[in-house]
């Protein structure tokens, strides 16, 4: 289990402390300011999957398996597409800043906030590079390592800062968690280079073409599942003001926290699947998605009565009202744990269009929900679509799963004797060895 696990504690404690600040800025700044925060973010990640072309998933995927694409190519690469997606982000946001007047992220008019979003998609664009990087080269436990420290001491000086003074957490909302997120980034960049000591190398125009094959779906598969995710937050800020968005974001958040384990899973079951020396076999995979599922259906219930307290004892009242919106949400949620485990087999397998097509439906159920149900119920409709198509999705890749890798519905919830073997070294075998 060694292959598989590496890196998963320390991205657990990463991700954990992002939630932490971001349940902390929630508190001092409220729920408008959280709100429009919460837009930058979604705004960010959309221009990033839109500029960077589906390139993480390539520089993963080229690096665990080509074996003619060494640690330079791929870092080569890297610098590139990294630089590409900086530069055309430089332009779009400076000449929007003076045509349009206001930010490209969060619609902000300040100068100052001009900046603090330039430092956030600049450290958004590192970190996810060089993970992609550190994950290619089968470095995930150190990258995650990197990222989880940094964070730790960036998140004891925020609560420094919320106790000696807690109104700069609020008039600085956008540079706090800009800042929160170029930092560890950029210790990521520079422990790269310290270790590596990388060189740049010409990429041939082959290499190209199977970078960009590789990207072309993933792009598209990206875009669609992003806004399947993300176009609740959207149109509830076309119909609501801030306020109504900050109360459904942190909502969503707390549902999201069921999605962190399996994310994480699923970005190392890739590499696992082909690793040059250790194998993780189908019974292995099996044995993640089931214990995950069963796992997170025992943490969805521990999850809400945490919940429920931090709205009573910690965050602002006004909050209060996305509980509600967070018990008919969090059922999809959990569902749509299968999805993502099978999803990351489909990956490494180059069945990219399974994905896509999946994604495809569960956008379009998004948007059709969503565009329905939030006019007529605010952030509970929301809550309802998300509900509706993660359910819906979730059984069409269960359906294409039983017909590819011929499992059934009980290799996916009932569990087996073997699944203790999942922390054991038994789930892996050499690749030599037959299906």
């Amino acid at each position: 289990m060694q292959v598989l696990l590496r890196g998963f504690i320390f991205r657990i404690i990463f991700t954990g402390i992002g939630f932490l600040v971001s349940l902390l800025i929630a508190k001092f700044a409220g729920a408008d300011q959280f709100g429009t925060l919460s837009l930058m973010i979604v705004n960010a990640a959309f221009i990033y999957i839109i500029t960077g072309l589906g390139t993480d998933a390539a520089i993963v995927w080229h690096g665990i398996t080509g074996k003619n694409y060494d640690r330079d190519k791929i870092f080569s690469f890297t610098l590139i597409t990294g630089g590409i997606q900086l530069f055309f982000f430089y332009i779009i946001a400076i000449f929007g800043y003076l045509f349009l007047g206001h930010t490209l992220l969060g619609g902000n008019y300040g100068l100052k906030i001009f900046f603090a979003e330039i430092i956030y998609f600049t450290g958004l664009v590192i970190a996810e590079k060089f993970t992609s990087l550190y994950y290619s080269q089968h470095e995930a436990k150190l990258c995650n390592r990197i990222l989880a420290i940094v964070s730790l001491v960036l998140f004891l000086s925020i609560i420094m800062l919320s106790v000696a003074n807690p109104e700069l957490i609020k008039e600085d909302t956008i540079w706090l968690y800009s800042l929160f997120i170029f930092i560890p980034a950029f210790a990521l960049l520079l422990s790269f280079f310290f270790k590596y000591r990388p060189a740049f190398t010409g990429i041939s125009e082959e290499e190209y073409r199977s970078f960009s094959s590789f990207s072309a779906i993933v792009l598209i598969t990206n875009v669609i599942q992003f806004i399947a995710f993300r176009a609740d937050y959207w149109i509830i800020s076309l119909y609501y003001d801030h306020d109504v968005l900050g109360v459904y974001a942190q909502a969503s958040k707390f549902a999201q926290l069921l999605w962190i384990i399996p994310g994480i899973l699923a970005n190392l079951v890739t590499p696992a699947l082909k690793n040059e020396q250790e194998k993780l076999t189908m019974t292995g995979l099996l044995s993640v998605t089931r214990l995950s599922f069963y796992l997170h259906l025992l943490l969805s219930i521990l999850l809400i009565a945490t919940a429920l307290i931090i709205y009573l004892f910690f965050l602002p009242s006004e909050y209060i009202n996305g509980f509600s919106p967070l018990l008919m949400m969090l059922p999809g949620y959990l569902l749509f744990i299968i999805t993502t485990m099978l999803a990351a087999y489909f990956s490494a397998n180059r069945l990219l269009k399974v994905n896509l097509y999946g994604s495809v439906l569960c956008c379009a159920l998004i948007l059709i929900f969503d565009w329905f149900l939030i006019p007529l119920f605010s952030y509970e409709g929301a809550a309802i679509a998300n509900l509706l198509a993660y359910s819906i999705t979730t059984f069409y890749f269960i359906y294409r799963a039983s017909v590819i890798m011929k499992i059934t519905l009980a290799d996916l919830f009932i569990i087996r004797r073997s699944d203790l073997h999942l922390f054991s070294t038994k789930i892996l075998k050499p690749v030599t060895e037959k299906e």
